[in-house]
């Protein structure tokens, strides 16, 4: 039996449902008996359902943000899925990143986007310590002081007086000799803070591909910053 709630009112002369956040109410003048409210309702029950199931499908899309979504590590298109879980957890194979959420935990698309930047932020900064490293030993150059990682819209990375570099996080989704071009820039920037022709000579000689990669960025930089907008 269809379960919904029953108000009646003196002054209504009509009968009517309501459907609203996937509960059902009817509304009823007080003569007309219970019995014929519930024949009634009963013959509404299909559209009743498929209201029922578009309201059950919307709360589905809030509640998972990116559901059946797909974002690119390192120019590979991986999937994100979402389920419930005792704790919340990401995990990740060749083919999908599984977000899994507590049901103790409210704002559950802020909970999925912080789970999912900080898993991409530790993969890239992975990465970008490693060729920090193997490009310092080619470049004959000091480490640098300190590596952030930032969510930029107009630049890919920046360098300061400091040798603090900083990579934007969008680069995840790069192909990885393009990330490898802007580490390069960027550490040719230690021993050249400007664009002078001696730092394109140092980058050129360190990364002869730099040209193409640049030309990448400028065609396809825009496509990956949906991730976090």
């Amino acid at each position: 039996m269809l379960q919904y709630q029953l108000k009646k009112s003196k002054r209504r002369k009509t009968v009517a449902i309501k459907v609203h956040n996937q509960e059902v109410t009817v509304y009823a003048p007080y003569f007309v008996a219970d019995k014929e409210l519930n024949r009634w309702v009963l013959e509404k029950k299909p559209w009743i359902d498929a209201q029922l199931q578009k309201q059950g499908n919307a709360a589905d899309t809030k509640q998972y943000p990116y559901k059946q979504r797909k974002i690119k590590i390192y120019d590979k298109f991986v999937a994100i899925n979402y389920q419930p879980a005792y704790v919340s957890s990401i995990k990740e194979d060749d083919e999908e990143i599984l977000l899994t959420y507590s049901s103790r935990v409210k704002k559950h698309k802020k909970n999925y986007e912080s789970l999912l930047k900080s898993y991409l932020e530790e993969k890239l900064v992975a990465y970008i310590e490693l060729r920090i490293a193997q490009y310092c030993s080619k470049m004959d150059e000091r480490l640098p002081e300190k590596l952030k990682i930032a969510v930029y819209k107009r630049k890919w990375g920046s360098c300061n007086t400091k040798r603090e570099l900083t990579f934007n996080l969008h680069l995840i989704g790069a192909p990885t000799d393009v990330i490898d071009y802007v580490i390069v820039h960027e550490l040719a920037h230690l021993k050249h803070l400007n664009h002078s022709q001696a730092f394109w000579r140092r980058v050129a000689l360190f990364c002869p591909n730099y040209k193409k990669a640049s030309e990448w960025l400028k065609h396809h930089g825009m496509s990956l910053q949906w991730v976090f907008e």
